[in-house]
């Protein structure tokens, strides 16, 4: 073992090193057996020595501070969903035309669809309540004279109205729109 092993070994049982050089040093324990028994030795002869320290409390508000941080990663990890490619129900909204409720914000008035559309349906004109975006996943659509193809992103501002939208080979893209 060098010397460079057994001083990480002794700053790693002292909790001395920075996230990185930790990070790497813990890969390096799993696959060196040798320095993790060091590793494991400074742990045990330093040990003796938190006895020593005085006890110490915890700055003002510590505990409120991480309760608060896990509260909102509760949170937030209860909020989030995956919706799978092969879940969730296609509802026909027109002939040739069927979606996928991707999400629905009740409280801003707007949903997220996939929209299928089979070769040489239309897509009715109509006017935009808020914002309506689009984004062409695969096929083509013709929203008056511009032609989107797959990887092309549309939107329509609140209060604008579009020509009804053709397809000749189908389409499949990602909208969100007003409910």
């Amino acid at each position: 073992m060098s010397d460079e092993d057994e001083i990480d070994a002794a700053l790693w049982a002292a909790g001395a090193l920075a996230a990185e050089e930790h990070a790497a040093l813990k890969e390096r324990l799993k696959r060196d057996p040798q320095l993790a028994a060091k590793a494991h030795d400074w742990e045990e002869a330093l040990a003796p020595l938190a006895a020593l320290a005085p006890n110490a409390a915890p700055p003002d508000g510590l505990f409120e501070k991480i309760e608060a941080r896990l509260d909102s990663r509760l949170r937030l990890e209860t909020l989030s969903r995956t919706l799978r490619a092969d879940s969730g129900d296609w509802i026909k909204v027109a002939p040739g035309m069927r979606v996928k409720l991707l999400h629905r914000n009740v409280e801003l008035g707007r949903q997220t669809v996939v929209l299928d559309i089979e070769p040489g349906a239309v897509y009715p004109a109509h006017t935009h309540e808020q914002d309506e975006e689009i984004y062409m996943i695969s096929g083509d659509l013709t929203i008056g004279p511009e032609e989107l193809g797959p990887g092309d992103f549309h939107v329509s501002p609140k209060g604008s109205r579009h020509p009804p939208a053709t397809t000749r080979a189908g389409c499949r893209c990602i909208v969100s729109m007003a409910m």
